[in-house]
């Protein structure tokens, strides 16, 4: 079976070539890993074990030739790889599934592409607008396939072919260690990119704490910037907490899987703070996903001969929390433990693996 895909994610784009691959799936992506042996971006290893396909490589790039700067006002950041798909990648595909921009990627050229099984995988970018836009596409037969039951929660949602979450390999991401008694956080520009991505409750919940965000912008509010993957991943295992705080409307991020499976213990915002749009409370699926947090076993925070419920939309209790795990490390490590389980049985590869061969069928 031919897959191509269309991605605007480098990350999400590795993983996904990396486990439809080894399931056995001749995989073509249109982006940072059209050449899976040498990515186009730093953020994740190569993946040379994917198939290379250079002849589909050499009609995207002339297709861009063609249009590029043509087609478009000067300095047009479209894509037209894949806005305007050449017929040799449309002829040798048996499947397309589009992750990003399908207002573009998909719709404009719908009638070349609807004799073929085409998949929309909703990445938690998907609001209200995008389920219009996408109906005439569904009801000619689009297929969809969400990434979380919380995009049910859509106004107008136009329902799901299958519900597959984001995946990472339990092998690749553990080692937890936590040694350094600091608070982490890893965003793409999480000051630069208020509200989307709550910096008001990371500033809130964590001031006057040991605390370190990291990522490309964080150089402005006190962090390295960005981190290449081993040393991200070193960062992970041995900081004692991480702050997790969201990216709207997101129901959750790979950040967070990468977090949880490394085994660090994660004190996540409340869904109160996606304010984005008027729905996005319900959308928010972070606080379920991690589960217990510190001193709310059996639903009570015990300080000081009081009892009271915690209230993770209050970042003065998210601060509480966090306070309580590094003072802790037992229970750091505990929590830790816990939520690592929960994140291999939902996302690990050979749950998310089996779920994408049971809807896509045999390689």
């Amino acid at each position: 079976m031919n897959i191509v895909l269309l991605l605007a994610h480098s990350i999400e784009e590795h993983d996904q070539v990396r486990l439809l691959s080894s399931l056995g799936y001749d995989v073509f992506s249109i982006g940072a890993y059209a050449d899976p042996a040498h990515p186009g971006d730093d953020k994740r290893p190569p993946i040379p074990e994917a198939a290379d396909h250079p002849e589909l490589r050499a009609a995207c790039q002339t297709r861009r030739e063609e249009r590029e700067g043509r087609d478009g006002p000067p300095g047009d950041r479209i894509d037209w790889a894949k806005a305007d798909l050449p017929d040799a990648v449309i002829e040798w595909a048996d499947v397309l599934i589009c992750h990003h921009i399908e207002h573009t990627w998909l719709v404009p050229q719908w009638s070349r592409l609807r004799h073929k099984r085409v998949i929309w995988r909703t990445v938690g970018q998907s609001v209200e607008h995008n389920e219009r836009l996408m109906r005439p596409l569904r009801d000619a037969g689009l297929q969809i396939v969400r990434y979380s039951p919380k995009e049910r929660n859509i106004p107008g949602y136009l329902g799901e072919d299958a519900l597959i979450r984001f995946w990472k390999d339990p092998a690749e991401w553990g080692g937890w260690t936590g040694e350094a008694p600091r608070i982490i956080n890893v965003t793409q520009h999480l000051r630069q990119r208020e509200p989307w991505t709550n910096w008001s409750f990371w500033e809130a919940a964590t001031a006057g704490l040991p605390r370190v965000p990291l990522g490309p912008g964080s150089e402005a509010i006190g962090g390295p910037g960005a981190l290449d993957y081993d040393t991200m991943r070193q960062w992970l295992r041995s900081s004692r907490a991480y702050l997790y705080t969201g990216t709207q409307p997101a129901s959750y991020t790979l950040g967070l899987i990468e977090a949880m499976m490394t085994g660090i213990p994660v004190v996540s915002i409340g869904p109160s703070w996606m304010r984005a749009f008027p729905y996005g409370p319900a959308l928010f699926e972070g606080h379920e996903l991690t589960g217990k947090r510190p001193g709310l076993w059996g639903g009570q925070w015990v300080e000081d001969d009081t009892v009271r419920q915690l209230d993770f939309d209050d970042p003065t209790d998210a601060r509480l929390a966090l306070r309580c795990l590094l003072d802790d490390e037992d229970m750091a490590r505990q929590m830790g433990a816990d939520q690592r389980q929960r994140a291999i049985e939902l996302f690990g590869r050979e749950t998310v693996g089996r779920a994408w061969r049971d809807f896509l069928g045999t390689p």
